[in-house]
């Protein structure tokens, strides 16, 4: 990055994720020399965060952030060192083909999707030199209403990084983050993390879809916590028959990590499910099980409850 030059760093999507990173960032570096944050948002979102900035609520804090753009135009948000891309899995390629055109020479995507094939989805959309970094973040984090972002207690903390490969501009953005006050790690490690984070959100995101029950309250009904149990040991034999390192504490730590989160987080899943929303369907669950297949690997559980939830939610067909 141009120490010469104002780091511009452009944050796709400002919900429940988007909205705490950008927020954070935006917050911290609102009247910086050096670092400038910008925000790519939409509709009712764009409108109230034009008036009055957005307003972020994390545990007993709240922030007012005004980032120095706002915008869902390419030509005003301009050239850009880094993209964050905060929006649901689907809307990953769409964003990369509006806002390639405002990526500097060396300049950084990182992703934050629920995904463990995020690289193999995007590769044919990364332009020549960029560097990607892919991401995920443990977090309780969801848009109240526009221009408002309620982060709940408990287990926050962003990786993004690479696989063996060193990147001085990862290094760069992970001390930018920290100094703004958002918990990360820059890893040459992020496949392993990403199964992690994955082996916990795409069980938990079936079950509380199925149930419609707050995490608390599938950890405290035996045969909800069993599902989730059933689905994440079918998601480790995928990790294994890919060869993925994975701890071998794996499962109890998925059944602790449930009971960290504040008593009324839901999934986005279900949230977005519930609401007739488009969902990550595709990356949570009918990815696994098309990896299954591939494998010759049967995953009863995961095949079952994909079936339920197309009788629950018959809108997931369209």
């Amino acid at each position: 990055m141009n120490i010469n030059q104002k780091t511009r760093i452009a944050v796709a999507g400002i919900g429940g994720i988007g909205g705490y990173i950008g927020g954070m960032l935006a917050h911290h570096f609102q009247h910086s020399d050096h670092v400038e944050i910008l925000f790519i948002s939409r509709g009712e979102n764009q409108k109230v965060i034009d008036q009055q900035g957005l307003t972020l609520h994390s545990g007993d804090q709240t922030f007012v952030c005004i980032p120095s753009v706002n915008s869902n135009d390419p030509v005003i948000i301009g050239q850009i060192d880094a993209l964050v891309i905060c929006t649901k899995s689907y809307s990953t390629t769409a964003i990369l083909k509006d806002y390639t055109s405002c990526l500097r020479p060396n300049a950084v995507i990182i992703t934050t999707q629920n995904t463990v094939n995020g690289e193999a989805t995007i590769a044919d959309f990364l332009p020549q030199g960029i560097t990607l970094l892919e991401g995920c973040i443990f977090i309780a984090s969801n848009i109240q209403q526009a221009g408002t972002i309620v982060h709940k207690p408990g287990p926050t903390k962003l990786f993004f990084g690479t696989n063996n490969q060193a990147s001085k501009q990862g290094e760069e953005l992970e001390k930018l983050f920290q100094e703004a006050g958002i918990d990360t790690t820059f890893t040459l490690n992020i496949q392993e993390i990403l199964w992690k984070k994955f082996l916990f959100v795409s069980p938990i995101a079936m079950v509380s879809a199925l149930t419609q029950k707050t995490f608390s309250q599938i950890l405290e009904n035996e045969s909800d916590l069993n599902l989730f149990i059933q689905l994440t040991t079918e998601l480790v034999h995928l990790a294994h028959v890919k060869q993925i390192p994975l701890d071998e504490n794996a499962i109890k730590n998925n059944v602790e990590l449930l009971g960290k989160f504040n008593p009324t987080v839901k999934s986005s899943f279900q949230l977005d499910l519930a609401k007739g929303h488009l969902s990550e369907i595709d990356s949570l669950l009918t990815y696994v099980i098309k990896e299954a297949e591939s494998h010759a690997l049967k995953l009863p559980h995961y095949e079952k409850v994909y079936q339920e939830l197309l009788e629950k939610y018959p809108h997931i067909k369209a």
